[in-house]
């Protein structure tokens, strides 16, 4: 399985809008499966997903990125500001270097 976690406006598409709630989706793993794909099956506008987190690691990519069981993502709204990002290494980077 993987863990689809959604942020600020865009939790309204798992139907759970309470911010003192985790809102969760968990998504069956297949081959070859993307971020993108895993979230149109949810009804998320790929344009109103920005910002997205992978096991923890921002990928400024991350849409493209193929998913594996057990994978961790967090999506961001396109109208949520994050002005820590900069903190965080793009993911290539980080691989790069290890």
């Amino acid at each position: 399985m993987i863990e689809i976690h959604l942020y600020g406006d865009l939790r309204r598409y798992i139907g759970q809008e309470d911010p003192r709630q985790d809102a969760v989706a968990l998504v069956h793993a297949r081959s070859e499966l993307t971020v993108a794909e895993a979230l149109q099956e949810l009804g998320v506008p790929l344009d109103e997903a920005r910002h997205i987190f992978i096991n923890g690691l921002y990928d400024p990519e991350g849409l493209g990125r193929k998913l594996r069981d057990g994978d961790r993502i967090g999506v961001f709204p396109r109208n949520m500001t994050m002005p820590h990002i900069r903190l965080f290494a793009p993911r290539a980077k980080r691989e790069s270097l290890a």
